[in-house]
């Protein structure tokens, strides 16, 4: 390793203190090491923290969902998708909007929901009330909707992968 190349790191905490000198990824591991033992719980938060990266959601998006003069657009056939992925997708596109400075707001309302998913407003609403439930959408406002984080992992591990699969018809 060559001394550019080197991070060190110096921790205090009370009396004890630790210095870390190696690659920053050697680093940040023996940093997360002498925190966990400093606070135990630490270690088991963070197996219980779920967060998504919004790197990573954007790359989940990839092929999927496009970024056009007029907004945002879905480029993936959708036709096999159940009304539940379909607005899950909906709702991941205007975050993806959102992030990216182009809509002004992360939100959805019921009619824009029951216009993109080509249903009935009692389907979209009966959908909506169930993914609510189970933590993947919450409900804001009357009428206005947006996807956790829960639901955006939700996303990525099932239907944007469903999506790019050869039979989930991504585009080409």
């Amino acid at each position: 390793m060559t001394p550019q190349m080197s991070v060190e790191v110096t921790v205090r905490f009370g009396e004890m203190q630790k210095t870390v000198t190696g690659t920053a990824d050697e680093v940040i591991r023996e940093l997360l090491l002498f925190f966990s033992e400093v606070f135990p719980q630490l270690a088991l938060v963070s197996k219980l923290s779920l967060s998504v990266d919004m790197n990573s959601f954007l790359k989940a998006c990839e092929g999927i969902i496009a970024l056009t003069p007029e907004g945002m657009a879905i480029t993936a056939d959708t036709g096999h998708l159940k009304d539940k992925e379909l607005i899950m997708l909906h709702l991941a596109k205007t975050r993806a909007g959102y992030t990216l400075g182009k809509l002004e707001r992360d939100t959805l309302r019921l009619n824009d929901l029951v216009i993109a998913a080509k249903s009935k407003a009692g389907t979209v609403a009966g959908r909506l009330s169930e993914m609510c439930s189970e933590g993947i959408v919450e409900r804001l406002a009357k009428g206005e909707y947006r996807a956790t984080t829960f639901g955006l992992d939700y996303f990525i591990k099932n239907i944007a992968s469903k999506l790019k699969s050869p039979e989930g018809g991504g585009s080409s």
